[in-house]
């Protein structure tokens, strides 16, 4: 006769183990899956609760290259009087809300790094204490186990999400890549606004061990691709670090960058200035448009309420709704400067027209109707044309101001004209 063995369990111990067994497989297929778009739905709506996952599971994420991003506090202040910067004020917001509300664009598990210890599960603690932006940095990448992290100083309030997007993206296509970090058009680069791999880890410790907290000498060791912002196209004012009561105090002093496209009629200018639009638009910038038309010009549709309402002797109508509104006003005499109040939150304003105007601006020219240029020549940084000078007849070379001349599909050049004479 055969003999068997039978296990007894009480009901309840019984459904606890099951519970358990269907627990761990769900972790371990988790752990297990290929990286899917269904994984990265499931991070982002998971967003700061990666702590909570045991060590294995966070080892297995980073095997997965899920990456996070992460707003860098903690620093001593002593430049700023010992004031915690991510509370400074910044157009009625303080610089820690700004940069996360970027950062949250990046659709990425966002977290804190803090030099001391707290009880939100959002914010990482220094595991070694006075390192500085490299301890933040290792400890994030040690605590979180993600594959790759967006490290961005709480002291940068004009921080923009495409610099991170950016970052990311250059990760994601060299997998061998241990940092991506940026460079502003003067050379100096920003180690505390880059994206940091899993693999800086040994380097990290050993670096930490020696207490050599310097993240340019970091850098000088790891495999690192540079992201330039005069080849990005990206405004150089973005990376200003607010240390001092005095770097604080020229915030308010930042105001919107004037350009003007300009030229004869029918030379292209809305064309190209819709094509700026697009180009800095699509890097996150903040595009306002002020165009003059030397025509007067009817400004609603007939049949509207707003026109019923002029046509019926009203000076003025204002339509709006939460997310914009329309001002018609009768007045005379406007000139540009009258709406640039209207755009204070705006990075750059494109003005189209405008050719005797005093601001810096593009002369568009085209073969069939230019002869001449038509703008003050001391205004001009650059010509835009379909046509060489030299190659056409009759053409007034000597009405040329000694700038670059590029033709409409030399977007990229146009770009940093725009950008470097303010911004």
């Amino acid at each position: 006769m055969q003999n068997t063995a039978s296990i007894f369990l009480h009901p309840l111990s019984a459904q606890l183990l099951v519970t358990s067994v269907r627990s761990v497989r769900t972790k371990v297929r988790s752990a297990r899956t290929d990286v899917s778009k269904r994984q990265n739905n499931w991070i982002a709506e998971k967003r700061c609760c990666i702590l909570q996952q045991p060590l294995k599971l966070r080892e297995a994420m980073a095997a997965m290259n899920q990456y996070g991003c992460v707003l860098l506090k903690g620093g001593k202040s002593s430049r700023m009087g010992g004031n915690d910067k991510s509370q400074l004020l910044y157009k009625g917001k303080s610089f820690e809300e700004r940069i996360k509300e970027e950062l949250m664009q990046l659709e990425l598990p966002l977290f804190m790094s803090e030099a001391k210890k707290s009880g939100d599960s959002q914010v990482i603690s220094d595991l070694i204490q006075g390192a500085g932006p490299l301890g933040g940095i290792y400890s994030c990448l040690k605590v979180t186990g993600l594959s790759g992290l967006f490290f961005v100083s709480c002291d940068m309030p004009l921080f923009h999400a495409y610099l991170g997007k950016r970052a990311v993206e250059e990760a994601e296509k060299k997998e061998d890549l241990d940092a991506v970090i940026w460079q502003t058009r003067d050379g100096r680069v920003h180690p505390v606004c880059g994206w940091y791999s899993f693999r800086c880890l040994p380097v990290l410790e050993k670096q930490l061990m020696e207490k050599n907290g310097k993240v340019r000498d970091l850098l000088g060791k790891l495999k690192v691709k540079i992201l330039e912002t005069g080849k990005e196209h990206v405004p150089d004012l973005w990376f200003s670090n607010v240390n001092t009561p005095m770097a604080l105090s020229s915030l308010t002093d930042i105001k919107p960058s004037i350009f003007a496209v300009s030229g004869k009629k029918n030379t292209g200018k809305t064309t190209l200035t819709e094509a700026l639009v697009k180009e800095f638009s699509g890097r996150g910038l903040k595009v306002a448009v002020i165009k003059h038309d030397g025509h007067d010009f009817t400004p609603d549709v007939p049949g509207t309420d707003s026109y019923r309402h002029k046509a019926a002797g009203a000076c003025g109508t204002v339509v709006y709704s939460d997310q914009r509104f329309c001002l018609v006003k009768e007045e005379k005499e406007h000139h540009a400067e009258d709406f640039f109040p209207y755009f204070n939150d705006a990075d750059l304003i494109l003005l189209e027209g405008m050719k005797d105007s005093v601001y810096p601006k593009l002369e568009v020219m085209r073969r069939e109707v230019s002869e001449k240029s038509v703008c003050r020549t001391e205004t001009i940084k650059a010509y835009v044309t379909d046509f060489l000078p030299e190659e056409k007849p009759g053409f007034h070379m000597e009405s040329l101001a000694d700038c670059p001349v590029f033709d409409f599909h030399d977007i990229d050049a146009i770009m940093e004209i725009v950008l470097t004479e303010h911004i």
